[in-house]
């Protein structure tokens, strides 16, 4: 017997809604029946952006935790792997690190760390192993670990102790006697050190210590601060004339305990044996500029314009050769060689020498030291030498870039609106001591930002909210204020202009609507099945017609 397209189509029809039905409810999660726990399985939710925290702030690292499965993870411990602490970037105040989670069910939980980066930690990214262990009342438990990667930026210039100067009594040493020598120390860096040792060595046989130590301590040192050490030198009464070198070494920790280190030289000038007594001649550098700033400007050519002063009041020099470096050779000589020559200089005379430097346009902002090595002759024709060493800071320029105010399309009184505006350390120098706030003609809501420090070729973001409470056009200004590592103050604006409008009116009570209610989900109840079945009986009775029909029409034939 073969049945007809509305007889298959309505069996079809029964079939799924008999036996499809219920199993696609039952799989989409409709079934109103108990759920099944299983074994909880934790994991360390990866897909998220790895955090960036700046050196020197308190931060909060946040592990997420993941449960892919419907059971639940009771007496979860959460503990950051801190196996070498010299390569972890974090310090804490407690004295584990380690969370607890009563349970986690479903979907992600995070267990949050509050910790501190320290200002001496060096930018990069960090690796943070990370262990999780958890009971279960499926499975026992279960215990996991994984990695979690964090970027530490730090703006702070780290610690140099550096020698600034040295201060003599005289210009020079005189031999034969003992003269107190102070060394200017500058902590260049952001952070202040502590236990900070200063050695003086590379003494000879004509400068010796006046029973006095080799090593001055200090206890510390601010940063950006200035701090004198004393040594107490002996010249020998046969030390000949000119400039002895000696060996500076200083050692420092800062506050987390690193330590550092700096060596650099001390020229120290003499007057020795036949300087006078002799008639020997010498020449120093009396004075000498660049241009009448307080600073040279990295990239920029200046004049260094020096005066040298023959010292014997009764002998001339001649055939004077006077050859420059530098340190790092920061300096470059411009339209002409490094040697600068001078003909004669009579007894007590004083003769100028110039010559246009040009510091490297990556030359850091700070002093330089310049050493003048001097070959000349006197009236018979001896051969003398004298060293001469000058200082010379470089800065370089600030180039803040600042973009446009990003202002609200729509703006009404009485409404907060936010402002913002991107920056950019576009220069080689630091910027520093950098805030920012907004003034205008509304109302400014914690509107004051101190950054410190941004360093070259670093960005960062400034938003603020305002609150108008008038209408029309209304200007506003967002005011950067910061200093370059020489102390010079600037100050940049960016305007805004905001168009106020009226306040939008509030709906009236009859105005207003009932939330429309999102439709419940389909639950399958087996009360439905009267449905199916008379559509069973109706297809049943539709074959029984068929089947009789057919019956009696082979009885006909017969």
């Amino acid at each position: 017997m073969r049945l007809g397209p509305l007889v298959k189509l309505f069996v079809w029809l029964f079939v799924f809604m008999l036996f499809g039905l219920p199993v696609a409810v039952a799989a989409n999660g409709l079934d109103s029946g108990q759920v099944i726990r299983e074994a909880p399985n934790l994991i360390i939710a990866g897909d998220r952006w790895m955090p960036v925290f700046k050196a020197g702030e308190k931060v909060s690292l946040n592990v997420p935790i993941e449960n892919t499965t419907n059971g639940t993870a009771k007496n979860v411990q959460v503990s950051l792997a801190v196996s070498d602490l010299s390569n972890f970037p974090f310090k804490s105040g407690r004295m584990t690190f380690t969370k607890y989670i009563s349970s986690i069910t479903d979907g992600t939980s995070v267990a949050s760390f509050n910790l501190t980066v320290p200002a001496n930690t060096k930018p990069g990214v960090y690796p943070v192993g990370v262990n999780i262990s958890y009971d279960s009342d499926v499975g026992g438990g279960g215990q996991t670990s994984g990695t979690l990667y964090v970027e530490i930026v730090n703006d702070y210039r780290q610690p140099t102790v550096s020698l600034m100067n040295v201060r003599l009594p005289d210009e020079r040493l005189p031999a034969g006697k003992s003269t107190l020598v102070t060394l200017v120390l500058n902590n260049e860096g952001d952070l202040p050190v502590k236990d900070v040792a200063v050695s003086l060595t590379g003494f000879n046989s004509g400068l010796t210590l006046d029973n006095w130590s080799d090593t001055q301590n200090l206890s510390r040192i601010d940063a950006r601060e200035i701090k004198p050490v004393t040594f107490r030198i002996n010249v020998d009464s046969e030390t000949k004339t000119g400039t002895y070198i000696l060996d500076l070494n200083i050692t420092c920790k800062d506050e987390y305990d690193q330590e550092y280190k700096t060596a650099s030289k001390v020229y120290l000038p003499v007057d020795g044996k036949g300087s006078q007594d002799d008639l020997i001649p010498r020449i120093i550098i009396e004075n000498y500029s660049y241009g009448g700033e307080d600073h040279t400007t990295a990239g920029q050519v200046f004049n260094l314009h020096m005066f040298l002063t023959n010292t014997s009041e009764q002998t001339a020099v001649k055939n004077i050769k006077m050859s420059l470096s530098s340190d790092g050779q920061v300096f470059v000589p411009v339209g002409s060689g490094s040697t600068l020559y001078i003909r004669e200089i009579g007894p007590g005379e004083t003769a100028e020498a110039t010559i246009n430097l040009k510091p490297k346009e990556t030359a850091e902002s700070q002093t330089y030291s310049v050493s003048a090595d001097i070959e000349f002759q006197d009236s018979e024709g001896n051969k003398l030498a004298e060293k001469e060493v000058i200082s010379i800071p470089v800065m370089q320029t600030l180039k803040l870039l600042i973009t446009d105010a990003v202002t609200p399309p729509q703006v009404f009184s009485g409404s907060p609106a936010n402002i913002s505006v991107d920056f950019y350390n576009t220069g080689r120098a630091t910027i520093r001591n950098l805030q920012i706030y907004t003034t205008g003609d509304f109302e400014v809501n914690d509107g004051h930002l101190f950054l410190g420090t941004l360093e070259s070729g670093k960005s960062d973001y400034y938003d603020v909210n305002v609150t108008p409470n008038k209408t029309g056009e209304l200007l506003g200004k967002i005011i950067f204020e910061y200093d370059d590592d020489g102390g010079q103050h600037y100050q940049s604006e960016k305007e805004f202009k905001l168009v106020v409008a009226e306040p939008m009116p509030m709906p009236g009570p009859g105005e207003m609507r009932p939330p429309i209610e999102a439709p419940n989900k389909f639950s399958f109840k087996w009360w439905m099945m009267p449905g199916p079945l008379v559509l069973l009986a109706v297809i049943g009775f539709i074959i029984y017609r068929k089947k009789k029909k057919a019956k009696e029409a082979q009885f006909l034939d017969e």
